[in-house]
């Protein structure tokens, strides 16, 4: 406490003298005498003018530093700015060349199947386990009808069940009220394929002496009575048959994700398979019967 006193005083003098200075600097006739006085003054007062500015530079520095502090952070915000939208940038050439992929695929697999198609963005998934069915943004104004099929890049989706002018309802190939006539790829087997929901699908296969590898294809088989065209890929069987247990009935790998549908096509050009011929079409065969003799005349 006695040293800051004396620290305050010696500051009240230190600021006294050097007013007194400044007045006799202003009056000085140019002789020199005040100025030798202010030298001998300015080396008197030098211990304490260290002192203040001992004093006061801490202070000084103290601001200074709240100052760059500032500048500091304003950096830091702009860098984790600048950070987020290289992060944002990033992400989103993620997604185009994801997007572009998909696309690519898509173009593969009509070209595979030799078809007319258009193409669809899936704009809702599945709202629970009980809805295996999804909404497109392609409808009757596209030339979209009931029963057409469903593809993507990996293979068949499956079916409109519902068409409006501007949207569409795709059942898939999971639900369980699905079934499509399928063939074993390298052996021509048939079957039936049947949805099971998140689970793997069921294949019933027709010839129950029939040996079905495991890791075979499985592909659609045209059928009368539906459009979905022939040789879509599905998937592959799971675990082939028992010839001991003789089991027709075996589990098959979807090549499709439906969780992670985006872009499909809806095929346009393939027509619905009649289960026969339509009467009004019919064009009659030669007529194989033999007439029987005249009257009168011998069969020879």
């Amino acid at each position: 406490m006695v040293e800051r006193r004396r620290s305050r005083s010696l500051l009240a003098v230190l600021v006294l003298a050097s007013l007194a200075l400044l007045t006799l600097d202003y009056r000085d006739d140019g002789d020199g005498s005040v100025t030798a006085l202010q030298r001998q003054a300015q080396a008197a007062f030098a211990p304490l003018q260290e002192a203040f500015a001992g004093v006061v530079q801490p202070v000084g520095g103290f601001f200074s530093a709240i100052g760059g502090l500032r500048t500091l952070r304003e950096e830091n915000a702009a860098l984790e700015t600048e950070l987020q939208e290289l992060r944002d940038a990033r992400v989103s050439q993620a997604d185009i060349e994801r997007e572009n992929a998909e696309l690519r695929e898509l173009l593969d697999m009509q070209a595979r199947l030799g078809v007319a198609t258009t193409g669809a963005l899936v704009i809702a998934q599945p709202s629970g386990s009980f809805n295996w069915s999804v909404l497109i943004d392609a409808g009757a104004d596209q030339g979209l009808l009931p029963g057409m099929a469903v593809v993507n890049g990996d293979g068949l989706v499956g079916k409109l069940v519902e068409v409006t002018a501007g949207n569409a309802r795709v059942q898939l190939l999971t639900s369980p009220d699905a079934g499509y006539a399928v063939r074993v790829a390298d052996t021509g087997e048939q079957g039936r394929l049947t949805g099971r929901g998140s689970e793997p699908f069921q294949l019933e296969v027709i010839n129950q002496e029939a040996e079905v590898a495991a890791g075979a294809e499985i592909v659609t088989h045209a059928f009368a009575g539906t459009s979905i065209l022939d040789g879509v890929p599905i998937g592959t069987v799971a675990e082939g048959t028992d010839p001991d247990q003789g089991s027709r009935y075996l589990s098959v790998r979807p090549y499709v994700d439906f969780g992670r549908l985006g872009f499909v096509q809806v095929v346009l050009d393939q027509r619905v398979y009649p289960e026969d011929l339509p009467l009004e079409e019919r064009i009659p065969g030669p007529d194989l019967t033999v007439p029987s003799p005249a009257e009168g005349e011998e069969s020879t």
